[in-house]
């Protein structure tokens, strides 16, 4: 009887830690597609281009990294991240950005997460119609701190070698 007993509680206990960790992966997903359908409204419902930043700034840490790779120096922190969106926004206005592939890998024993995901970039030709297509793999760190998840690593993946 205390074998069948401790079976149970090591199941109950397996099935709330994956519980867990599977509500932290829906609210990464949820936070990212937020992420997307702000980079894809804003652009498009007239807010200042300060306010759009500060909103999309949101999404990253404090001390944020993005490395687009390239040869490019890294971008380093919230602010800068923001800045550079309030200086995009006029270009970025005929892009849409859509996130797929997204994987989830959360890390054990901890508030954070590997994301590997594939950014895409659509823009519609305004005198065509037609549209082009520019997409990048992306591995993030996401970090949790008073509930919310925010990318704390951005860096592009160079998938040609």
């Amino acid at each position: 009887m205390r074998g069948v007993l401790a079976i149970a509680v090591a199941t109950v206990a397996v099935i709330a830690w994956r519980s867990r960790a599977t509500a932290d992966e829906r609210a990464i997903n949820a936070r990212l597609e937020a992420l997307r359908s702000e980079v894809n409204s804003s652009t498009k419902d007239g807010l200042g281009t300060a306010v759009r930043a500060a909103q999309i700034g949101t999404y990253f840490t404090d001390d944020a990294v993005v490395d687009l790779g390239g040869g490019a120096p890294p971008i380093k922190g919230r602010e800068t991240v923001m800045g550079m969106v309030a200086r995009l926004q006029p270009r970025t206005a005929a892009f849409r950005m859509d996130l797929d592939d997204v994987s989830v890998e959360m890390v054990p024993d901890s508030d954070a997460a590997d994301v590997l995901l594939t950014a895409s970039f659509v823009r519609r030709s305004i005198s065509t119609g037609e549209e082009s297509l520019d997409a990048r793999e992306y591995a993030l760190v996401m970090t949790k701190a008073g509930g919310t998840w925010r990318i704390a690593r951005n860096t592009a993946i160079d998938t040609l070698r």
